[in-house]
């Protein structure tokens, strides 16, 4: 069981390492330059910032997080038992940074955590490093002069690097913060009946400002420890209640259900697993919890957090950080921002993202005051013709969303990793943005792979069950507009006696498609860390001359880590060189399984079946034992009956035929 202490009080005086001005309208302090996080610790060091004279629309702390070698580790040989090396970047530890005024008080920024990060795995090689940003805006009333910033690392081991840079942008901020208050910031057992976390956590009286119109509590929450009963906190759903005035306003889970799906994988630990409020190698997000209208401007009222009821046998604790902003009214009416361009971007951050051939996707958010109902972009790949696209919808205030644009042609015909894109917002509400500032956004990015031919066969094979359960995949092929034009449902298990394989065949025209996996049901992809006596995979072939195209987010580069991509993941790619123009709504495909088959053989239409199919199995002596003819999706036969051996299954019909040779073996 890990050890957990409190060392988030004392502010100790740091080093100024770089202070940098005039990059455009944008100031950029170093707070921290490649600090070394070797063991438990605080780490700290001092950050001249501006003496707060100018108004900056936006504060932004990137923290980016490194490797070094540890001396006498070596990463195949990691651990700590007999002639084993120890660790080194090897564990999920949390950091956090801290904000100590010159009055001593603490106020958690932002908190991260380190990824399982062994450097023989392909993501995590030594010379990886990583950029976490965090919108510390809220906080530019204690970000100024001199102002010690805190790295608390709670780590066992070491291994990582620390950088903090803060970048300052001027301007006209959404609006003004009038008042600032910390309300609880540290480490807090939890389910220890002699001391329950809710004494620990108690209420605390709080005056809402004269000139204040709102409020809001920013809480950075993550759970740790493993427990007996439910091995929490760190694996346990649990909820808290955020209450004004003794009265519940909302009740949060603490809790990240999409691990399996985070950008940076495979990692060399459980990355898979959800946890509480957190997942390996991302950062810890914030909750937001509004402040009732009925406090009004001026009046004393209460604000508490009150836990879910548990009993533990020790070790279960929350790290809380909780900070309660007053704002003054919005400085923009109408005030669109484009937050992020998700793709094409090739930020390691959207890598399950990328690259794309078809409809860029931003962030925006609403800074303003009015609801936003439509948004005019210009887009494209710069030093071509731009295109234009407008969006209908509603996003309140404060709001983000994600928006897909109408696909971009010249994305499909994109080649290489040199590329950029842009996107600016041109029009809000059917009018001038008032902030244009925060309005255009460009990006490099790799364009989607080329399959050549347009006929391919995708193949899969099912992986074993796991704790009874069938480790259900499913893929489906979609074209530009998001209209699916072929699935497989993947319900069969593996033995090893029994492989279970589907192979589709798969015709399309010239154009742009994505390959959708989807392995949510149990999270662990086809390959897991030995999860599996059967690994699966998919693989995908050039039906002309055999090829297999690269699919990288399960290839992996390393065959011992092939299929371990977590809940799944997409593949765009772009269909050259296809022989014609193919209607789906007339094309189907075949897939026949289990072979060798035992009791029964499946044979799955996939696609649109709009004539009679005449489906015989022979045996070697050219005898039918198996006939029919159908127009349903799904054939089942019965082989239980049948002498083991080799047959041939002929399926045809007046457009298609297809031949397979199928083993049965009892």
């Amino acid at each position: 069981m890990k050890k957990f202490y409190i060392l988030l009080l004392a502010c100790l005086s740091g080093t100024v390492f770089q202070a940098s001005a005039n990059e455009g309208d944008t100031t950029v302090i170093v707070a921290h330059n490649n600090t070394e996080l070797s063991w438990y610790d605080n780490y700290d060091a001092t950050a001249t910032f501006p003496d707060g004279s100018l108004s900056y629309r936006k504060i932004l702390m990137e923290f980016e997080l490194g490797k070094y070698q540890c001396e006498g580790y070596d990463p195949s040989n990691a651990g700590e038992g007999a002639n084993q090396t120890g660790w080194c970047g090897d564990w999920d530890y949390d950091v956090h940074m801290i904000a100590c005024t010159p009055t001593g008080d603490t106020f958690e920024l932002g908190e991260l955590i380190t990824p399982y990060a062994n450097s023989n795995f392909p993501r995590t090689p030594w010379s990886w490093k990583h950029s976490y940003w965090f919108d510390v805006t809220d906080f530019y009333s204690i970000l100024k002069n001199d102002v010690t910033i805190r790295i608390f690392y709670s780590g066992y081991s070491g291994g990582f690097t620390g950088t903090v840079k803060f970048h300052f942008i001027e301007g006209t901020r959404a609006r003004d913060v009038v008042g600032i208050s910390k309300l609880w910031h540290g480490g807090y057992a939890y389910g220890d009946p002699s001391n329950p976390i809710d004494n620990n956590v108690t209420a605390i009286t709080e005056t809402m400002p004269s000139n204040a119109v709102s409020a809001a509590m920013r809480l950075i929450i993550s759970g740790h420890g493993g427990d007996t009963p439910e091995n929490c906190s760190e694996f346990c759903r649990k909820w808290y209640q955020f209450k004004i005035n003794g009265n519940n306003v909302h009740q949060q889970d603490i809790w990240r259900d999409n691990c399996g799906n985070n950008f940076l994988y495979p990692q060399s630990g459980t990355w898979v697993y959800d946890r509480a409020n957190w997942c390996p190698g991302d950062q810890v997000f914030p909750f937001i919890e509004k402040v009732p209208a009925s406090v009004t401007p001026g009046q004393t009222y209460t604000v508490d957090m009150d836990f879910q009821n548990y009993t533990s046998d020790g070790g279960a604790s929350y790290k809380v950080a909780a900070t309660m902003f007053y704002y003054g009214s919005f400085n923009h009416a109408t005030d669109a921002s484009l937050e992020a361009v998700i793709s094409p971007n090739n930020n390691e951050t959207y890598y399950r993202q990328n690259p794309i051939c078809g409809g860029p996707v931003v962030k925006v958010k609403n800074e303003g005051s009015n609801p936003i109902t439509s948004i005019k972009f210009s887009y494209g790949i710069v030093g071509q013709t731009p295109m234009e696209y407008t969006w209908n919808g509603n996003i309140a205030s404060l709001d983000e969303l994600e928006i897909t644009l109408d696909p971009l042609t010249s994305l499909q015909n994109a080649s290489g990793a040199a590329n950029q894109f842009s996107v600016s917002i041109e029009e809000v509400n059917g009018q001038a943005d008032e902030d244009h500032f925060n309005n255009s956004q460009t990006t490099m990015f790799t364009a989607a792979p080329q399959w050549d031919g347009g006929s391919y066969r995708i193949e899969m094979k099912m992986s074993n069950k796991i704790q009874g359960l069938t480790n259900k995949v499913n893929w489906t092929i979609s074209d530009k507009n998001g209209t699916v034009l072929f699935s497989r449902q993947g319900t069969e298990a593996s033995t090893v006696q029994n492989p279970v394989i589907y192979q589709d065949t798969v015709n399309l025209p010239n154009g742009c498609y994505r390959l959708d996996v989807d392995a949510s049901y149990i999270g662990f992809g086809f390959n897991f860390f030995g999860a599996f006596s059967v690994p699966g995979y998919i693989k995908a072939f050039n039906l002309n001359n055999g090829a297999q195209f690269p699919l990288p987010k399960t290839d992996l580069e390393n065959p011992g880590l092939s299929g371990n991509f977590g809940t799944g993941f997409t593949q765009f790619f772009t269909v050259t060189g296809s022989t014609g123009i193919i209607n789906p709504e007339n094309q189907y495909s075949l897939s026949i399984y289990p072979n060798p088959a035992q009791d029964q053989l499946n044979v799955d239409v996939i696609g649109k079946l709009t004539e009679p199919l005449t489906i015989t199995l022979v045996n070697v002596l050219g005898q039918a034992v198996y006939s029919t003819t159908t127009t349903k999706n799904q054939i089942h036969i019965n082989t239980g009956s049948m002498a083991q051996g080799i047959y041939t299954l002929i399926c045809s019909s007046d457009n298609h035929k297809k031949i397979e040779k199928v083993v049965i073996a009892h």
